[in-house]
């Protein structure tokens, strides 16, 4: 239960991040969970992000860049 509780949280929170942001024309990053990887691309695609990641020394974490997608035009 606490892994879903904590997956639940860091997604919210991102997703609360990107659709905060004013100007989209730069990308963003911060550390996630790898696991969460999948959800966190679905987020930035919902808005208007792709997606990239890197390996970081903490074990099970990446750091993930959204990037403005260029094909949506933001």
């Amino acid at each position: 239960m606490t892994d879903l509780w904590t997956a639940g949280f860091e997604m919210g929170r991102l997703d609360q991040q990107l659709a905060a942001r004013v100007l989209r024309d730069q990308k963003v990053g911060l550390t996630i969970r790898r696991v969460n990887r999948a959800e966190a691309a679905a987020i930035a695609r919902r808005h208007g992000y792709v997606l990239h990641v890197h390996d970081v020394e903490e074990p099970d974490r990446v750091w993930a860049e959204f990037w403005p997608d260029a094909a949506t035009g933001s």
